[in-house]
């Protein structure tokens, strides 16, 4: 049994006679080339790193040999990335849909005739201030199967609500809101119109989960309706159109939720322009004395990257301790004060895997809302700088503050396992995604790794 010392050019160190035994190839540092094909003969590939056991198994049948040894080498003069690029392959970007339309905003949402032909979704505030939505009954966030939204009409919302008196109330800073009991009454926020619908949220967090699922059911006449964060299920929505309504309903809650005082003077605030944005109560256009701006939404920026090697032939992806076992994905990390975007996305490589990059390289490709709870995704490719010898692939050093592992994943071996995975922190991977899988299609990540995977 042969081992090689320094990851050399393969191609160089592997004859006819190894090919026909078990090759070992021990790498100086947490690098872990992986190939996957469907052939006869194993190459062991050892990893040197604590939080890797074992050795991950390579296979070929011997007429490959030449042809795919010489692919795991790391060889700028492959083209790999510049050919990737012209390829794009369109996936959309879930969370988002170009037919829901935030511009034709209701002036007055206590209208009846505005709500009346409208659709609602309803979330419950849960333990520790979680957002659990509605479901049709026989969802559940530990399965696997399709995720039904429940959207319900002005009838039925104030059926449930028990009036509409409850729908309209909290809404703005006048009369009685000025108490902080505004905080606890039901609030209704605009979410946006599609193909001339209006759609809504109504955010309950002083009723008993147990009495809104009962009177669902009672309305339905089905099963009881089950409860959920949006980031278990997200992926499991069919319709992309539907996951773009509860992402954007998750986020503007989660900005009400975040923004119940006035940071100038501590007074309660409330709702305002249908949701969109919130006022101090005591502010002096309503004849108090606070000069305090109004309050919108919040958005983290983040970057998120598919980085991969000088020859393009591998991506670097990384773990955190938290994720679902053998879940990998792309990098990434929130924009700092005085940084731009691609300045954010090359620090954040470094910081997590001490990998360097390419200043040029980086590529802006999509973004993607991530409301969990306020994130903007800003997805991007970029190439890793060479080492010393250029067939040598960069080595990683990891964050473990931050990061589990972080590797360098061969396009075949990826490209064979698209299929699967999720974003649920509760998912549970079969027995093959144990060893390696992708976040699903909710996430960016998704997309920045199938397009490289697939792209030539």
């Amino acid at each position: 049994m042969q081992v090689l010392r320094r990851p050399i050019l393969l191609t160089a160190a592997i004859s006819s006679k190894t090919a026909q035994s078990a090759l070992i190839l021990s790498f100086p540092t947490a690098i872990a080339p992986r190939v996957h094909t469907t052939t006869k003969t194993s190459y062991l590939l050892r990893h040197p790193h604590p939080s890797i056991h074992g050795t991950h198994r390579l296979m070929f049948s011997s007429d490959q040999i030449t042809h795919r040894m010489s692919s795991i080498s790391c060889n700028a003069s492959s083209g790999g990335d510049s050919e990737c690029n012209q390829d794009v392959i369109d996936i959309p970007a879930w969370y988002t849909d170009d037919n829901l339309s935030r511009s034709d905003m209701p002036t007055n949402i206590k209208d009846k005739e505005v709500l009346k032909d409208s659709q609602f979704v309803i979330v419950q505030e849960g333990i520790k201030g979680t957002n659990h939505w509605f479901l049709h009954d026989g969802d559940d966030s530990e399965e696997v199967g399709e995720a039904k939204p429940m959207f319900l009409s002005y009838d039925e919302v104030t059926s449930v609500l028990g009036g509409d008196d409850q729908l309209i109330s909290g809404n703005d800073p006048t009369g009685s809101s000025s108490s902080s009991s505004t905080l606890n009454q039901s609030l209704i926020i605009w979410i946006g119109k599609r193909k001339e619908i209006n759609y809504f949220s109504i955010y309950l967090s002083d009723r008993d989960e147990v009495t809104v699922g009962s009177s669902l059911q009672e309305m339905n006449q089905t099963a009881m309706p089950k409860l959920a964060q949006l980031r278990e299920f997200g992926d499991r929505i069919l319709s992309q159109s539907d996951a773009a309504l509860y992402a954007t309903a998750n986020g503007l809650v989660e900005f009400h939720k975040s923004h119940k005082f006035c940071s100038y003077c501590g007074s309660p605030t409330a709702s305002r322009k249908a949701g969109a944005s919130r006022i101090c109560s005591d502010h002096k256009t309503d004849g108090g004395s606070c000069r305090s701006p109004s309050i919108y939404p919040r958005i983290d920026v983040a970057s998120i990257m598919l980085v991969t090697s000088p020859c393009g032939n591998y991506a670097l992806l990384g773990r955190k301790s938290m994720w679902p076992k053998g879940r990998y994905s792309t990098l990434a990390g929130f924009m700092e004060v005085g940084e731009t975007i691609e300045q954010c996305c090359i620090r954040e490589t470094f910081e997590e895997s001490g990998i360097e990059i390419e200043k040029s390289s980086v590529e802006f490709v999509r973004s993607q809302p991530w409301p969990f709870p306020r994130s903007l995704m800003a997805g991007f490719r970029a190439r890793a700088k060479a080492a010393g010898e250029i067939n040598i692939l960069p080595q990683i050093t990891i964050d473990e503050k931050e990061m589990e592992d972080v590797q360098w994943f061969h396009r075949d071996f990826v490209a064979a396992r698209l299929d699967g995975g999720s974003t649920s922190l509760m998912y549970r991977p079969t027995e093959e995604e144990q060893e390696f899988h992708i976040p699903g299609k909710a996430s960016l990540a998704k997309q920045l790794i199938t397009q490289w995977a697939l792209g030539k």
